[in-house]
């Protein structure tokens, strides 16, 4: 996925449960290489511009639509195990 529209409509896809699990998820998992910072991303500053550019200098490529969707389905379907 490309944008943040994207990224928002295919979360919009899940249901509740869902959605309720992947927050859950998020918030908890160790998979966040760092805890979230308090930058606004509605507050044009001089560190939110530092963050960005640093992600768009980054070597990763946007996910696709199709990606981001099988990333949804493990990760529900890992944590439903626990």
């Amino acid at each position: 996925m490309s944008t943040v529209v994207e990224i928002q409509a295919a979360i919009e896809t899940l249901s509740f449960k869902e959605r309720t699990e992947l927050e859950r998820w998020l918030r908890a998992g160790p998979a966040i290489p760092h805890e979230p910072s308090d930058l606004n991303p509605e507050e044009d500053t001089p560190e939110l511009e530092a963050e960005l550019l640093k992600a768009a200098n980054s070597p990763l490529k946007p996910y696709c639509r199709e990606e981001m969707q099988a990333v949804c389905d493990r990760i529900l379907v890992e944590h439903r195990r626990k």
